[in-house]
This record gives structure tokens, sequence and C-alpha cells, in this order.
């Protein structure tokens, strides 16, 4: 009979967490803590996806990518195109990310979100502007570091959070197998 407020309630959470990351891209960000940003909204869908992949995927990537990109000024698309391939990555990749601790899944996640990175560059660079040098790489290394410190929340204390909609089945230890 709850299961009807475990779902609404992990859709208030997924759509919270969103919200956030978006608001957090809107900050007045400037000089190094520009450069330094980590993409939120990408770190954000990336977590949704990994954990709740029913629920999170290329749709919300896209038209998350596509605010990324009229919030940026950016080239129309430029992250949306990004943020698909970054999904697609972690969905061929979701069953391997599960089973590592936070460590080794920030390091497994540095190859999709420098993909992501380049991504984008590479399309501004193809509609626009070549990149002005490596500076651009660096929120890939804060992107992980976010992704380190949720997993870390994840892993300790905070699990019920991460293990949102898991709980509506029966376990095997519930059921005797």
């Amino acid at each position: 009979m709850t299961a009807p407020n475990q779902t609404s309630g992990s859709w208030r959470r997924i759509l919270g967490t969103l919200a956030l990351a978006v608001l957090l891209e809107q900050l007045p960000w400037s000089g190094w803590a520009l450069a330094l940003r980590p993409d939120f909204v990408l770190v954000a869908v990336l977590f949704w996806v990994l954990h709740q992949p029913a629920r999170i995927g290329f749709g919300v990537a896209f038209f998350l990518g596509l605010l990324a990109d009229f919030q940026d000024g950016a080239v129309f698309g430029q992250h949306a195109i990004a943020y698909v391939i970054g999904v697609y990555l972690l969905l061929y990749l979701r069953l391997r990310l599960l089973q590592f601790d936070p460590y080794r899944q920030a390091a497994q996640l540095f190859p999709i979100l420098l993909t992501v990175q380049l991504t984008v560059l590479l399309v501004g660079w193809l509609a626009v502007n070549p990149p002005t040098g490596l500076g651009v790489l660096l929120p890939v290394f804060s992107s992980i570091v976010l992704w380190y410190l949720i997993a870390c929340l994840c892993a300790c204390g905070m699990a019920r959070v991460c293990r949102i909609g898991r709980e509506s089945g029966h376990t095997a230890e519930e059921s005797g197998s």
C-alpha cells in the first residue's frame, strides 16, 4: 500500500536533485571557479541513469543538454548530443559500475566524462570556434571529484537514497530462497 508514496517520493527526489543541479549551473561563476566548475547537470543525470535507468534516460539527458546549451549560450544541441553519448556509455557499462566502490566508480567514469567534454569541444569547434587550450578539460576532473563525493555519501549512511525503487520488490532473504 505504500508503493505509490515511494514512487512519488522517489520522483520528487530525482526531480529535486536535477533541479538543484540546474540551479548550481546558473550560479555566477567566474575566474578559476568557472574553469573548475563541474558539470553538475551531467553528474546528476549520470547518477540517476546509473541507479534508475528505467526513469531517467536519453530523453531527459537530451532535454537537460538543451537547457545547458541555453544557459551557457552555446551552440544549440552541443551539450544535448554530448549528454546522450554519456548516457549511452554509462548504460553500456552500468552493470560493471554498480559492482565497484566509489573510488573505482570515479575511475571508470573518467573516460565517460572525458568523452562528453571532448564531444562538447568538438561540436563547438566545428560550429563556432576552436578550443583555447587544455584548460577546458578541467571540469572533467572536478566532475570526477563531485561523483566520488556523491558516491561516498551513498555508500555510507545515505544508502537508502541510492536504492530508490529497489525496495519495492521482495529480496531473496524475505522469500526464503
